[in-house]
């Protein structure tokens, strides 16, 4: 049996299998790093999402609902779904029926999706199961393959699940506790029917003291003994006083709570306040800011740094406390109480990307499209207990009492790096964190590295196998040129395509000529891999070898004709189109060359007992060149004028309203139409800012309500014209927005 490491392990699974793969760990065992080295390394077409903006951000993806355009709300696993007649809240529901109407997903995203090979959900514990469900869906829709989990996709879920919890609104939980036992994702139909490989990480390196790290476990198992509990509460201390410049972080449970506080402390400093403004570049959403735009910071202030150090001097990590030693309108400087020299802040850059498919590969890339540009430090005399996840602190103040949701004590405590730091605010209950009992159940899944290594061998003989039989298939290359043969069927005279049919035929019939010889190699595969007879694994590998270079030479020769061709069409009018088909041809010829240099590679690999990376592949010597790249021009956003900025539009519109101003009169004064008002004072209704009743009259709310629990629609037109009695548009939208807000 292999020694493997459990990284190694999860690296292995992800390379050289097409296992679905949970990976998890205590706080500070390396998920995060794994990740990363799995995205750069691995050879698989890798997407990488996360079920919000900021995390999707840090995880270097794009959002889960952004990547499958999903609708939000909630999603009924169920083709015969009815609305129950004594439920009379609306809530945004989504069928296995409705989530495809009005389903527009362009063809390069769909390119994007069948491309994919590996799919990673960072921050998992958010991810709800009926939105997994969704995911599994859309996958196998879009993929063409229903009889798979995922559309045949390897999915790669990283987490820990005793800290963010899904989020689930009350009107839809009516509807999801039918199908769900509770939100956790892996209570999704698809992984209670399809189970993932689930791995722990055990290693914490954010603690090095054992007394903290079994304390820690047992608050994570709910296990707490007295002695744990005797322990911390020697850390109890109602009078500490915090200063300015102690270096303690106040870890608090609610968002207005931390803000008054970092405000408190600034205004207290007698310093001059300066402001950073970030840079933003592309295409970078205001809800996915990772930092403040507006930095406003001042000489003695406490910071912590919300990033590490990518410079490699390794001067800050993320969570590090330290103090603004200096500051002018263009310069920052931060010191530490650990001696180190004072040192300045240098920019730091987040990036925002999306997926792109490769024209002349086949293969998926990152694309930048945005940039955001400020310094990675924030005030730091307090933060929520949320908020403070992923970082690391060498002191702070916790207040774990009664007000604290279960797991928040585990996280709460596990960012410090170790006892000596703790101050708590109240005292620890000897009742643990209560968590749901199939939470904990899951939790204790994880398999060992003994029962994962012999499993870890099956799976890569299957995968090996499917891998060989896909890469040496030519049956969709000959699909793609058949289909592009009907396309020429126009009068010679009206179409200048019409007249390179002969070029398609001919094509067509030398593709179809390798795919037998394909076709043969691949029964001698299944030949070699289920008779397994002496050193069979050395003798497939010479045979991949020979077909590799045989199919290369092949397919050099068809790709050189494609690009011949584009280059002649170079000279002929009216043929844009047609060259983009030809150019597309092209790019299948050579994504299928490429193909089978991997799958050699892998069987290479695997005989070496080591993970295949992208490095190592190569690439056809096929002339690429015909196809331009697409430059992604990453313009600055122009600045806000600070007067500008004072207000947001929807608070704008609100002191208009408060101070007596009519709909008609604010879209006057701000210069927007009346719908742009009427949906800013929507969104202060969702905000709680303003009571529905100031807006709609009771009978004119019944009415909106009863359509649209009528139609079990949220189409504005259709619930106006159920509605009748002269309601507007606008009104609808502020009973929606109520009904979003809880006012309802």
């Amino acid at each position: 049996m292999e020694d493997y490491s459990l990284p190694e392990l999860v690296s292995r699974y992800v390379n050289t299998t097409n296992c679905n793969i949970f990976l998890t760990g205590k706080a500070g065992t390396g998920k995060t790093t794994l990740l990363r080295s799995l995205r750069e390394n691995t050879h698989k077409n890798v997407l990488v999402c996360a079920p919000t903006g900021i995390a999707a951000i840090n995880a270097g993806g794009v959002t889960v609902h952004s990547l499958f355009q999903l609708p939000f709300g909630a999603y009924i696993p169920d083709e015969n779904f009815e609305f129950q007649d004594n439920v009379t809240t609306i809530a945004h529901i989504n069928t296995a029926k409705s989530i495809f109407k009005g389903f527009k997903m362009t063809s390069k995203k769909r390119d994007i999706l069948r491309s994919m090979e590996l799919l990673v959900i960072d921050e998992v514990s958010m991810l709800r199961a009926d939105m997994l469900d969704a995911i599994d869906k859309v996958l196998r829709h879009v993929r063409i393959r229903k009889d798979l989990p995922f559309g045949g996709v390897q999915v790669l879920f990283i987490g820990d699940m005793l800290q963010l919890p899904p989020v689930i609104k009350q009107e839809e939980w009516m509807y999801l506790r039918n199908y769900y036992p509770n939100g956790y994702f892996f209570n999704s139909l698809v992984l209670r029917e399809f189970r993932p490989i689930h791995v722990e990480l055990q290693k914490v390196y954010r603690q090095s003291d054992p007394v903290f790290v079994d304390i820690l476990n047992h608050f994570r198992e709910n296990k707490v003994t007295p002695n744990d509990v005797k322990v911390l509460n020697t850390h109890y201390d109602p009078d500490f006083e915090q200063s300015s410049d102690d270096g303690y972080i106040h870890l608090t449970t609610h968002n207005k709570t931390a803000d008054e506080k970092n405000k408190k402390w600034l205004a207290e400093l007698d310093t001059k306040e300066f402001n950073y403004s970030a840079d933003i570049e592309g295409d970078f959403p205001e809800h996915q800011y990772p930092n403040a735009e507006q930095l406003k910071l001042k000489e003695g202030a406490q910071v912590m740094f919300i990033k590490n150090d990518y410079s490699g001097e390794s001067k800050y990590f993320n969570g590090k406390i330290g103090q603004i030693t200096k500051c002018n309108s263009s310069e920052v400087w931060v010191k530490f109480d650990d001696g180190t020299p004072e040192f300045k802040v240098e920019d730091y850059e987040w990036e925002n990307k999306k997926y792109v498919l490769n024209k002349a590969t086949g293969e998926v890339e990152e694309q930048l499209i945005g940039r955001f540009i400020q310094y990675p430090i924030k005030l730091a005399w307090a933060i929520t207990v949320h908020k403070s996840q992923g970082l690391t602190f060498e002191k702070a103040i916790l207040d774990v009492g009664k007000a604290f949701a279960a797991g928040q004590v585990y996280v709460a405590l596990s960012r410090l790096t170790s006892l000596d730091g703790l101050v708590l605010s109240s005292p620890i209950s000897e009742r643990g964190v209560p968590i749901d009992a199939s939470l904990s159940t899951f939790t204790k899944s994880s398999m060992s590295i003994e029962q994962l290594t012999p499993h870890l061998q099956t799976e890569a003989h299957t995968f090996i196998y499917n891998t060989l039989l896909n890469a040496f298939n030519l049956s969709f290359l000959v699909q793609h040129l058949e289909e592009h043969l009907v396309t020429y069927d126009k009068v010679e005279n009206l179409s200048g395509k019409q007249t390179f049919k002969p070029w398609g035929e001919e094509i067509l019939e030398e593709v179809r000529t390798i795919k037998g010889i394909g076709d043969g190699f691949r029964k001698q595969v299944a030949s070699i891999l289920s008779k397994k007879e002496g050193d069979y694994i050395t003798f497939l590998f010479e045979r991949t070898q020979k077909a590799q270079k045989y199919f290369d030479d092949e397919l050099k020769k068809i790709h050189k004709k494609a690009t011949d061709h584009l280059e002649a069409l170079k000279e002929v009018r009216f043929v844009q189109g047609y060259m983009a088909e030809v150019r597309d041809i092209a790019a299948k010829i050579y994504a299928t060359a490429q193909k089978m240099i991997r799958a050699e590679k892998l069987v290479e690999s695997y005989i070496k007992k080591s993970d295949l990376q992208k490095t190592e592949i190569g690439k056809p010597s096929f002339k690429i060149d015909h196809i331009k790249e697409e430059k992604v021009s990453l313009k600055s956003q122009p600045k806000k004028e600070e007067k500008k900025k004072k207000y947001s539009p929807h608070i704008e519109t609100y002191i208009l309203f408060r101070k007596g101003k009519s709909t008609s009169e604010i879209a006057r004064e701000i210069g927007k139409s009346i719908s742009k008002v009427e949906n800013h004072l929507a969104k202060c209704i969702a905000m709680g800012k303003i009571e529905l009743k100031e807006l709609v009259k009771p009978k004119t709310q019944r009415l909106i309500e009863n359509a649209m629990q009528e139609l079990q629609s949220k189409s504005v037109k259709a619930i106006k014209e159920e509605a009748g009695g002269g309601v507007t548009f606008g009104e609808i939208r502020y009973v929606m927005a109520a009904m979003e807000a809880h006012q309802l």
